[in-house]
């Protein structure tokens, strides 16, 4: 199979994106073999489709990370001594302008948007099917949108580039767009996708977009604009899809990859190719040594708080996937325990998925659309599901007010760790005095910062100002 070096401005640097075969997990597992000219590529429908692999493979390094913006900032997870170097900034409020974390963010996703961009520029040059043409373009539109959601949601209005970039004058010209022109292009990307996508793959295609992900994803986005109809509507259609919940216990795990409460994920591989995941390394409290993982030591990142564990109610069954507990002397270590397993060989080593989306999100995205369209009884249906699969009580007869508290709490402890917390409380517009009670506390590792209303977005690195003087920085720093 061929292989190619592809070399390509991001807004943030010139790089190198190399686009790979794969191997034997799935499409996204990627094995070096050499290099091929750009100039001579894109002549077949194996190039594009290659090309398109590359794309899914720049997806691990920002997963890897991507807790450390929707979680750490949040009252659900904290950092503590050994893991303050790392996430220091994000844990107590702090960041500037000038955060690597924050560089190193902005820069990969502006490379997979401009891979995504690669391929949809060439898709319409080799022979091949209109469907197989139209199956490539949907899942690099969505790969696209994803990555746009991203950054709107952590630096709001971005540039929105949308051609292949060709030299470093053009990368560094761009301007910002506003916040609703980077969602209106998200919304545009995402429903062409989901009408040429199909439900669902078999074989190694497994883990690709489908049009239940850019459909779904497509809701999330409207409940981050406040566009409560048109997310009850697309909602609708995802929900009805999921089915019966799986138990809890079996969508995280190694060997629960790509279960059916999964509708998209980042794939990740073991066993030596470079392509595992760090959680094992990241989440293991590090005073536990090797008795969590005998392979990894942990750093202690993105560790559970004790607010964390108490919102989980009396008999959540949830609880005992969710979070581990290791005491170290005076300190309680709460850590995410959903994202780990014993048996993982080394620290880039882990096998288990990073879900993106799956369907216990969806269902109470689209009971949370239901209740501000002033649909309680329906939204309580929906919140329901995932009550009942965590073996708790039902919530009936709510009104508007508290069914919201009731949905809000809901997502806290559903989706905790997986890097959605920071992003709910800014969205909500509750971040101040949520994070203002949750500093009266006291913090295991220092003080928390002023907590002011500039926090809901992150500032655009300063070396991309530098390099590109068009781009504006957000108020307050």
């Amino acid at each position: 199979m061929k292989i190619k070096k592809i070399i390509i401005s991001s807004l943030s640097l010139i790089t190198l994106m190399a686009v790979l075969p794969a191997c034997k997990k799935s499409f996204v597992d990627l094995t070096p073999k050499g290099i091929v000219p750009v100039t001579t590529y894109y002549a077949t429908e194996i190039d594009i489709k290659t090309a398109l692999t590359g794309v899914y493979s720049s997806l691990r390094p920002i997963y890897n990370e991507q807790y450390g913006f929707g979680e750490i900032p949040s009252d659900n997870t904290q950092t503590y001594g050994e893991s303050e170097v790392l996430y220091g900034e994000e844990d107590k409020l702090t960041w500037t302008a000038t955060s690597t974390n924050l560089q190193n963010a902005y820069t990969r996703f502006y490379a997979t948007i401009a891979y995504a961009n690669i391929v949809l520029g060439h898709v319409g040059t080799p022979p091949m099917t209109q469907a197989n043409r139209d199956l490539y373009t949907g899942q690099a539109k969505f790969l696209r949108a994803l990555m746009y959601f991203n950054l709107v949601r952590m630096f709001g209005g971005v540039p929105l580039v949308l051609t292949e970039i060709t030299s470093e004058k053009q990368a560094y010209s761009y301007n910002r767009a506003t916040a609703a022109a980077v969602y209106a292009q998200i919304e545009k990307d995402l429903t062409e996708a989901a009408a040429v996508l199909p439900a669902s793959y078999t074989g190694t295609d497994i883990g690709r977009a489908t049009s239940i992900a850019a459909n779904g994803l497509l809701g999330k986005v409207y409940m981050f604009e406040n566009k409560f109809t048109e997310a009850e509507a697309i909602l609708a259609t995802v929900s009805a899809t999921a089915g019966t919940l799986i138990p809890y216990n079996q969508v995280f795990g190694l060997g629960n990859d790509n279960n059916k409460d999964i509708i998209f994920s980042v794939q990740y591989l073991g066993g030596g190719f470079s392509e595992g995941n760090t959680f094992a390394r990241g989440f293991v409290p590090q005073p536990s040594g090797t008795t969590i993982t005998p392979s990894v030591t942990g750093n202690s990142n993105n560790v559970g708080t004790a607010d964390l564990y108490n919102a989980f109610e009396p008999g959540d069954s949830r609880l005992a996937t969710s979070i581990g507990i290791y005491n170290a002397g005076t300190l309680t270590y709460y850590y995410a325990k959903k994202f780990i397993y014993p048996s993982v060989v080394g620290v880039s080593e882990g096998d288990n998925d990073w879900p993106v989306l799956r369907y216990g999100d969806v269902i109470l995205l689209y009971a949370e659309a239901l209740n501000e369209n002033g649909k309680t009884d329906q939204a309580l249906t929906q919140l329901n599901l995932v009550r009942a699969r965590a073996t708790l009580a039902l919530k009936l007869g709510l009104n508007q007010a508290d069914a919201r508290t009731a949905i809000r709490n809901e997502r806290r402890v559903e989706l905790c760790f997986e890097a959605e917390r920071w992003f709910d409380l800014v969205r909500w517009n509750t971040f101040i005095p949520v994070m203002t009670a949750f500093k009266a506390k006291g913090s295991i590792n220092g003080t928390i910062g002023n907590i002011v209303s500039t926090l809901n977005l992150y500032p655009i690195p300063l070396r991309e100002i530098q390099l590109n003087p068009n781009l504006t920085q957000n108020p307050g720093y």
